[in-house]
């Protein structure tokens, strides 16, 4: 499992929910979807990633 800084995950954290906001779009929660690097949770961080600020390794 990747290990992400605390605004990256929370970001992908609030993407993965918004995004996906119930069982009919995803089957398990974040943390789940954490543990196991599912394709949601994978696109909810590289989206955070698009949105970090420059200074923090943003990918332009």
């Amino acid at each position: 499992m990747a290990q992400y800084n605390d605004p990256l995950r929370s970001a992908a954290r609030s993407i993965y929910n918004t995004v996906y906001p119930s069982e009919e779009w995803t089957p398990v929660p974040f943390e789940e979807a954490e543990r196991l690097e599912t394709v949601h949770y994978r696109n909810a961080v590289a989206a955070a990633r698009f949105f970090q600020p420059v200074d923090q390794g943003a990918l332009i």
